[in-house]
């Protein structure tokens, strides 16, 4: 049923459709229900130590014999300056936060991913079919690890980057529209300039580039997949759509949230990070943002907060944690992951015969 099979020849999987590689909301019980049910199961290994990483990956290869991707974000935003602290207003929010939640000093930043290059060495020794980059791809990284016969996938948010990104080499270019949830792949520029709805930037990457285009943000169901292939993208990457999914390993409390958020409930912000995402606004979001004064760089601003994110998610308060989601979150539905790939399928031929008078 699918006309446009470079993705499916190129990943050597049934289907168009990509669980996103959401850091910290994968483990490997979802990659292999994904990839089990023909579609492209993802990890996202941004913050697991090598040595994790290789358990992680062989514990995938134990219940799966199909592709999958893990991914990892590019070695550049491993730059982290020890000597940043915050600024006088996020010091004393942070302080009162701690207070209320009795957690005692605030933690000094510190470097929280990669390291990538030796995350990279794990995935190139495994053996692992696909790699994704995020925050773009440097050429060497991407040489490595095709030479290794991998296949490689990364982030644009707009026609520049998207350009940048073949230039490097990868295989397929992911459009990340300005509805995802989670981190904005932006690597070159503002990323307020690049904050680009999926259905102006897909066509346009599709005219721009000669590799495979693949159309992300805001894509829920079969409606959003047929779409995004009428516009030129060979698959659709969706992240949001699998955290209603058992087998998405995230709080009870997010998970709780997302039955209630609407498009309205999320928003792009660097108060978590330093770095733009997509999550649903609570009062950490609300309180940081009202602030006027410059936030710590990423990753020092994820840093420190992140025994305040770990006792939020212990003790199901959302009012501190982290819950990324895109604007299409009011359409999560609460399955297994298989039947979100199988339900996608089925969905995608009812448009297609509804669309051909059938």
């Amino acid at each position: 049923m699918w006309h446009d099979t470079r993705i499916l020849d190129l990943l050597g999987i049934e289907h168009p459709i990509i669980q996103a590689p959401m850091a910290g909301a994968t483990n490997a019980e979802l990659v292999q229900a994904v990839s089990n049910a023909g579609a492209l199961g993802s990890f996202g290994a941004a913050s697991t130590p090598p040595e994790r990483l290789r358990s992680i990956v062989r514990a995938i290869r134990e219940g799966t014999d199909r592709a999958f991707n893990v991914n990892l974000f590019s070695a550049r935003t491993e730059e982290f300056d020890r000597s940043a602290r915050p600024g006088a207003g996020v010091a004393e929010r942070l302080t009162t936060y701690h207070g209320e939640l009795g957690l005692g000093e605030v933690p000094e930043p510190k470097p929280m991913f990669g390291p990538a290059a030796e995350q990279l060495d794990i995935l190139i020794a495994e053996g692992v079919p696909v790699i994704s980059f995020h925050f773009g791809a440097e050429p060497e990284a991407v040489a490595r690890a095709q030479e290794a016969g991998a296949k490689l996938l990364c982030s644009a948010t707009t026609v520049a980057e998207a350009r940048e990104l073949e230039d490097a080499g990868v295989d397929g270019v992911i459009a990340q529209g300005a509805e995802a949830g989670g981190h904005r792949g932006t690597f070159a520029g503002d990323y307020r300039r690049a904050l680009i709805g999926t259905l102006a930037l897909v066509p346009q990457v599709v005219d721009a580039v000669s590799v495979p285009v693949i159309a992300a943000g805001g894509i829920m169901d079969g409606r959003g997949l047929v779409a995004c292939l009428a516009l030129g993208a060979s698959a659709v990457q969706m992240g949001t759509a699998f955290l209603g999914s058992p087998e998405t390993p995230i709080a009870d409390a997010w998970r709780a949230s997302l039955r209630t958020a609407d498009a309205e409930a999320t928003t792009v912000t660097e108060a978590i990070s330093g770095k733009p995402a997509r999550g649903i606004r609570n009062r950490y979001i609300d309180e940081l943002e009202a602030l006027e004064e410059p936030l710590l760089p990423y990753p020092a601003q994820y840093s420190v907060s992140r025994e305040l994110r770990k006792a939020a998610v212990e003790r199901g308060d959302t009012r501190f944690m982290a819950m990324w989601a895109g604007q299409g979150v009011a359409l999560v539905r609460e399955r297994p992951a298989a039947e979100i790939v199988t339900d996608l399928v089925e969905q995608s031929q009812r448009v297609l015969d509804r669309l051909n008078g059938l």
